[in-house]
């Protein structure tokens, strides 16, 4: 089944942001690597990293940019510079953006309410901007898995009702309803980011094997939920997205997964963060997201997913664990002072 929203089904996240001096990959080694491997689309986190967006532009490659989630108070407030600037970058690059992603996780608690407020009119802001420009670039939110309030089993999904902070009516559900109506209107996508690693990780009771999609012959780890087998926690978080969704009346919605992958380590303190396991996850990953099954709920589709993540960053902040430095498919080889492949994958 063909893949309607991208030139590929699968992608490949790429952050420039978070390596340290003198081993940050430069825009062209990147454009190559990313091509090399197969790779057609890549999300980035920015729309003002110009070198990159070309680099990629050039090599064919397809690229969704990223409004920071710093910018969405000047956008919530139609700040002309910021969004003149945004809207340039999407003219410049018409043929290579079909879309932007508006924030990164911006309802994160790790936020403390910073950017929830500004949302919604952020995206309709810059939405009206690029309408107005002539432009038929999409957007759309990279939400983090906590917009769920219940995902377990999935016929039970639904949204987060907690409030965005004690002094306002708005909840993480009602903001999320405002976005999807903003995606439908505008024929967009609703894009999610997914970790069972994290999940694995937290709840240890969990069989790493429904998380790395190698459970299909071991019955005892599956979830029966009514009519259907879920043999992997993949297809029942999104599954749980998707229910979520088709009670609030956005079933309809294409559902994207803006980030999803393994980290290599460090295994002393997460012992299921190697190698191994990433190389596993990630490839099953792409074979399950390309295969054309698509879930219990959703048979016969392809599923677009965003590997994360291209490089390691070993300088990122890790409040969420150690592990953060650790996603890339490429690491650096500080022998030959550059990034090459940590493990194979086929794309």
């Amino acid at each position: 089944m063909s893949n309607p929203i991208f030139n590929s089904i699968i992608g490949v996240n790429f952050s420039n942001t978070f390596q340290s001096s003198g081993q940050q990959v430069s825009a062209a080694t990147a454009a190559s690597q990313i091509s090399e491997a197969g790779i057609k689309t890549v999300k980035m986190f920015t729309y003002n990293q110009s070198d990159c967006i070309t680099a990629f532009a050039n090599t064919g490659l397809q690229i969704l940019v990223d409004v920071p989630n710093d910018d969405l108070q000047a956008c919530a407030g139609n700040d002309k510079t910021t969004i003149d600037a945004i809207v340039q970058v999407l003219s410049d690059n018409s043929n290579a953006i079909p879309t932007l992603c508006v924030g990164n996780e911006p309802l994160g608690s790790w936020w403390n309410n910073a950017y929830a407020p500004y949302l919604v009119d952020a995206l309709t802001n810059i939405k009206a901007a690029i309408t107005k420009a002539g432009l038929s670039t999409k957007v759309t939110v990279p939400f983090n898995y906590a917009i769920m309030g219940v995902s377990y089993p999935p016929s039970a999904g639904a949204f987060n009702k907690s409030k965005i902070s004690s002094s306002s009516k708005k909840t993480i559900k009602s903001i999320v309803l405002e976005v999807c109506k903003i995606l439908a209107s505008d024929n967009s996508a609703f894009m999610i980011n997914v970790y069972p690693f994290i999940t694995q990780n937290n709840q240890r009771s969990i069989s790493l094997k429904y998380c790395l999609f190698t459970a299909e012959n071991d019955k005892s780890v599956w979830v029966i939920d009514g009519s259907y087998t879920y043999k992997n926690i993949f297809d029942a978080m999104y599954d749980a997205l998707y229910v979520a969704l088709e009670n609030n009346g956005y079933g309809s919605l294409p559902i994207v997964i803006g980030e999803a992958g393994w980290p290599t380590g460090p295994n002393t303190t997460y012992p299921s963060a190697t190698t191994a396991n990433a190389q596993t996850f990630n490839q099953n990953l792409i074979n399950h997201c390309t295969s054309g099954n698509g879930t219990p709920r959703n048979s016969g589709i392809n599923i677009p997913c965003f590997i994360f993540e291209m490089y390691d960053e070993d300088t990122k902040p890790t409040g969420a664990g150690t592990f953060e430095h650790d996603w890339g498919v490429y690491g650096y080889n500080s022998t030959k002072k550059d990034y090459e492949v940590k493990y194979p994958l086929t794309w």
